[in-house]
């Protein structure tokens, strides 16, 4: 995985990731997603194809951007998506990126919502000190 702020950064999104993961139980899978669309990190499992992912999670920001912007907005900071199956959240980065997450169809979402918001500051903050070395 080419990173930009090498392994430091990505082992620190990693435990940012792990954090976010143990203090909201309702999250299945959880990523940070850089502002042109490349995964940093990602609790997704070894059997996962991660451009895949990558690719899809790109995609739905995007769109959820583009929705913003056509609607007079400068941007989406936050969207949830209900499927039968769950949820997938995204809350908006400093900079454009975006930290996502994947729950269960019973998933306390205003719950999983309020501590991605929490965990963003610890996401850009590793980010800025990556983007510095």
């Amino acid at each position: 995985m080419a990173e930009r702020g090498g392994a430091e950064s990505a082992g620190g999104l990693d435990g940012v990731l792990a954090d976010l993961r143990a203090l909201s139980e309702d999250i299945d899978s959880c990523g940070v997603l850089s502002d042109d669309g490349e995964l940093l990190s990602s609790s997704h499992g070894a059997g996962v194809d991660r451009e895949r992912v990558a690719a899809m999670l790109a995609a739905l920001v995007n769109l959820s951007e583009r929705v913003a912007r056509e609607n007079g907005k400068e941007h989406a900071a936050q969207v949830r998506v209900d499927t039968e199956e769950g949820h997938f959240l995204m809350v908006r980065l400093e900079g454009g990126g975006a930290l996502v997450a994947t729950t269960g169809s019973d998933a306390r979402v205003g719950l999983v919502l309020y501590d991605m918001r929490n965990a963003r500051g610890e996401v850009e903050k590793v980010l800025q000190e990556g983007s510095r070395r």
